[in-house]
């Protein structure tokens, strides 16, 4: 279960958000437009390294000053009363639809997650939050579809208004539930709903249950498994020192299949257990011969990473990088480029079937196994503890 609550959001003034958003579905420049996307101005000066304590403080302050402006000349607006919103992306090709409240923290022990987490990430996430109070956009949880919250929220989407921002790229959408009976109704549902699942989050989440009880919820957006849309996320390994092609491919043959690509094209795999390799610029098909259970960026750390380069520890591995979501093999390729000796893997993407799997057997995958969209722009809704 979930207990979903409704929040003071914070949002752009429309006649500013073509500014203070900046998103995928924006076709033109922001540029020369006097003011900053938000994501620019509340959280990337906390990014600024070195990092030292002096640099921390001034970054904290000057953000806490900004978001203070931003009130100050009505930029950004609360909304008077805490509400539950529904939120829907559309583009050509499909469209996704969740809904956004907060959730209690105090429930973030039953809800199931399956990914790692950098140490670092968490630490710098967790002081953040502590310092700002600010959560710019919402983690993603997701649940088996269900009939009752389905019905929901097709009864907001036709009685109440919404407000719209994007173009013919893709289309954001959110409705406020204004009825309180309604957002009860909501309420309920989600109780009733049995397990569940971390979808994409799992470094704020677990940096926001370190600053418990002070802060004790977290803004999610909830979706159904068949909403979501999973992106393929690559691995790229740059070894040390040069390896032999021939003598590598001869270590991964007692496991795999191995095929040359016919035409040399980037090979993107489409079902489990076969995967793209890119070595010396050659593109081969790897068929992976046994049975297993894990997904495959579990089984290719297992099987490739671990007993042949070594790399036991994927979370902080300087050898080891990710490329995620549909510009994948494009930044797959441009990295190869760059680096002559990297050894490239492509996997298929994770199915939400294999998600709540691994979540269910208590499974901790690789850090960076799944990429799952939507990506909702930061600041859309902004939340702020207080």
């Amino acid at each position: 279960m979930a207990t979903i609550l409704p929040f003071g959001a914070i949002r752009p003034n429309p006649n500013y958000i073509d500014q203070l958003i900046q998103c995928k579905a924006q076709a033109e420049s922001v540029a020369g437009k006097g003011l900053l996307p938000l994501k620019q101005l509340l959280e990337t000066p906390a990014r600024i390294r070195p990092e030292t304590q002096e640099g921390q403080e001034a970054a904290y302050s000057w953000i806490n000053a900004t978001l203070n402006a931003l009130f100050m000349n009505d930029q950004l607006i609360k909304e008077p009363e805490p509400r539950i919103f529904i939120y829907e992306v559309s583009n050509p090709s499909h469209s996704q639809t969740g809904v956004w409240a907060l959730t209690s923290l105090v429930d973030m022990p039953s809800i199931k997650t399956h990914e790692l987490t950098f140490p670092d990430s968490v630490r710098r996430l967790r002081n953040y939050r502590e310092h700002t109070g600010l959560e710019g956009s919402p983690v993603l949880l997701t649940y088996t579809p269900d009939a009752a919250v389905n019905r929901l929220i097709q009864h907001v989407k036709a009685s109440e208004t919404h407000t719209t921002m994007g173009n013919s790229q893709g289309i954001h959408r959110l409705w406020k539930i204004t009825d309180i009976a309604l957002q009860k109704q909501l309420t309920e549902a989600f109780e009733r709903i049995g397990t569940i699942y971390l979808a994409d989050g799992h470094h704020r989440v677990e940096s926001a249950m370190q600053l418990l009880p002070r802060y004790n919820t977290l803004s999610s957006l909830y979706m159904a498994t068949d909403q979501l849309q999973f992106q393929p996320y690559d691995r790229i390994v740059v070894p040390y020192r040069p390896i032999s092609k021939s003598i590598f491919l001869q270590q991964l043959a007692g496991d795999f299949e191995i095929s040359k690509n016919w035409d040399n094209l980037p090979v993107r795999p489409e079902r489990s257990r076969h995967f793209g390799l890119f070595i010396e610029n050659t593109w081969y098909h790897l068929i992976f011969r046994g049975t297993a259970r894990q997904t495959d960026a579990a089984l290719v750390q297992e099987k490739i990473f671990a007993p042949l380069f070594g790399i036991t520890d994927s979370q902080n591995d300087p050898r080891l990088t990710c490329t995620g979501g549909q510009q994948a093999m494009a930044e797959l390729l441009a990295f190869a480029a760059l680096n002559p000796g990297a050894v490239c893997f492509t996997l298929c993407p994770l199915t939400a079937e294999q998600l709540m799997d691994a979540s269910d057997r208590g499974e901790n995958l690789p850090p960076k196994s799944t990429w799952i969209d939507p990506k909702v722009p930061y600041g859309l809704l902004l939340y702020r503890h207080t």
